[in-house]
């Protein structure tokens, strides 16, 4: 399994030399299964955390159950960015994809890096505000966009040319839509040729077309 350690990927790589020194001999390692919950909406953020091999993905349930993914993090990105606010809670559940590992520092040690590194807080601060706008976008598209727009918006952000790996029910999760609303979307798609799937998977066959509805196209199976 390859795995980064706290110094490596591009936040560690922002970071000057003390912080990395700091934050890497006080990160400490946990191993998590798929699904696992790593810290949940509400919950006091205690630990900045560092994605070191696996995935995680960050989300949100509504009260009727279902579930909206608001991102799907990759090793050395980091997340639990609320630790850096003194006394905020978690806004979002982080649950690990596949089985993986992810590091993390307490918030009193990354306080400390914090007072004692200008390079450390000049680092977080562009990770925080790529987040917030990659918020505003998706708060955007579900507010204006159509499920099928999303979802060809979605196939396309996966799409590596080879077979993508997803679940209906983990598409329709991170375009904001009910399972079988999600369903009958990639019906449409594959229908039309532009998509091939099967049991746990969907390649892309016409990026373009995808691309068109993504956009904003009329789109008519």
């Amino acid at each position: 399994m390859n795995r980064v350690s706290f110094d490596q990927g591009l936040f560690a790589e922002s970071l000057g030399e003390s912080a990395r020194r700091r934050l890497g001999s006080a990160a400490l390692l946990h191993n998590f299964e798929d699904g696992e919950f790593l810290y949940h909406v509400g919950r006091p953020a205690e630990r900045l955390w560092l994605v070191a091999s696996g995935g995680v993905r960050t989300l949100r349930t509504q009260p009727n159950g279902r579930t909206t993914v608001l991102e799907s993090l990759g090793p050395g990105e980091p997340f639990g960015l609320a630790a850096v606010i003194p006394g905020s809670p978690h806004a979002e559940t982080a649950e690990g994809v596949g089985d993986g590992t992810a590091w993390f520092v307490s918030r009193d040690t990354l306080f400390a890096a914090l007072a004692s590194d200008a390079a450390l807080a000049q680092a977080l601060l562009p990770i925080v505000a790529r987040r917030l706008q990659g918020a505003h976008d998706r708060l955007f598209s579900f507010a204006h966009e159509s499920v099928t727009s999303r979802m060809a918006h979605e196939l396309l952000e996966a799409d590596d040319g080879l077979r993508i790996e997803t679940t209906r029910r983990g598409l329709a999760e991170a375009v904001g839509t009910t399972v079988e609303t999600a369903i009958r979307v990639l019906r449409r798609f594959e229908r039309s040729g532009w998509i091939e799937a099967g049991v746990g998977w969907v390649r892309v066959v016409e990026p373009g077309r995808l691309a068109d509805v993504a956009r904003g196209a009329q789109f008519d199976s």
